[in-house]
């Protein structure tokens, strides 16, 4: 958007403001003179307005859960997720470096309080698939079931409420 749309999107708002507020909804002079008023005494900081605009048009930032392992609780894992709530990389605790995720697919299933929203990613580790990663979410729970790729077994984990869920900044 630019300045010039904003500074016309103000004045109309401006002006259908004050001829609403005459009752017999008809401008009046004097309701015209204070949009003129306004018009010439509003200054528009042009930077600032192009600076939220840009802010705005930048990729939100990502969002985190973390997660721990059911038969160990000390074991804890956090999922990136973009601003479609896809998930991006996954970091398991201890390690130096989160390892990415494809997106396979996604199921929707209705039923229950709320509906249940199951998507698959592959592990993507030095250019490879090293296991499958499905995560379902219902409600305010969301579960982790990582199965590898070598030998087929699984791990499963829960979202932990207490390490700020859903929030901007990973839980380690």
């Amino acid at each position: 958007m630019t300045l010039r749309k904003i500074t016309s999107i103000a004045i109309t708002a401006l002006t259908l403001f004050v001829a609403c507020k005459n009752k017999n909804n008809s401008p009046s002079q004097e309701a015209e003179k204070e949009v003129k008023e306004v018009q010439a005494n509003t200054t528009v900081d042009k930077d600032s307005i192009i600076t939220k605009l840009e802010t705005s048009a930048i990729k939100n930032d990502p969002k985190y859960i973390c997660y721990t392992f059911d038969d160990n609780k000390e074991k804890r894992i956090w999922i990136e997720f973009d601003e479609n709530d896809i998930a991006q990389k996954v970091k398991y605790e201890g390690q130096q470096e989160s390892i990415h995720l494809k997106h396979t697919k996604e199921e929707y299933s209705e039923g229950g309080a709320h509906p249940t929203i199951v998507n698959y990613y592959d592990e993507i580790y030095k250019d490879e698939v090293n296991g499958t990663y499905k995560l379902t979410h219902s409600g305010v729970w969301d579960y982790v079931t990582y199965i590898r790729g070598k030998d087929g077994k699984k791990f499963h984990y829960t979202i932990d409420h207490d390490q700020n869920p859903y929030g901007n900044k990973p839980c380690f």
